[in-house]
């Protein structure tokens, strides 16, 4: 997967959200919450793996990595999921 595919990962956990519930988008934010051990609002590639992992997704490495890059707007190795999941609600 290539990060200029992110429309591919937006319909995967887009669809998967909407198989769950009508709150799918809230569930997968109440998991990066739970993953979020720090309380910084903030996961790291291995937390966000985990996260969507449980969430019913299972992204390669090479994908979390990818991912993080996409969103680390600070460049700190972070993956901000606030802005993980404006842009996966599009």
């Amino acid at each position: 997967m290539q990060i200029s595919n992110f429309e591919e990962i937006q319909a995967k956990v887009v669809a998967l959200c909407k198989k769950r519930s009508a709150n799918g988008l809230r569930g997968l934010r109440r998991m990066f919450k739970a993953m979020d051990r720090n309380g910084n609002g903030s996961l790291s590639p291995v937390e966000f793996k985990y996260a969507m992992r449980d969430y019913g997704l299972n992204f390669s490495e090479i994908e979390v990595t990818q991912i993080v890059k996409h969103f680390d707007s600070n460049k700190d190795g972070q993956l901000s999921f606030d802005e993980f999941l404006r842009a996966i609600r599009g």
